[in-house]
């Protein structure tokens, strides 16, 4: 068991692969409007997006993929054509993203 939990053990300052890499969600809702996404970032700098948005009782969900990138702090992320760079951060099992705008989401470890 010790050399299985140091094989999947992994912290920020590992050189063999990115901490952002796994997957992520995060969940809001405010007066009947409920929104989950779950965001999933592959060691292949490919990524998928699941999100789903329920209203007054309706549900509509959307899957997208999107390719990824790190640089130091930032994220750059391209999803049908358009391209966002934000900051992140990683911080035990919470992901913050500041998007370009200055929009903040955390998402959590899954």
């Amino acid at each position: 068991y010790r050399a299985l939990s140091a094989t999947i053990a992994c912290s920020d300052d590992s050189d063999d692969g990115n901490p952002i890499v796994g997957t992520w969600e995060l969940s809001e809702s405010a007066e009947g409007l409920e929104v989950s996404l779950e965001a999933t970032f592959n060691d292949n700098n490919k990524g998928t997006l699941l999100a789903t948005i329920s209203l007054l009782g309706e549900t509509a969900t959307e899957n997208s993929s999107f390719t990824w990138s790190t640089d130091g702090d930032q994220l750059t992320m391209t999803m049908e054509g358009e391209t966002e760079v934000s900051t992140y951060s990683i911080s035990g099992n919470k992901l913050t993203i500041t998007d370009s705008e200055g929009s903040v989401s955390v998402l959590t470890r899954v």
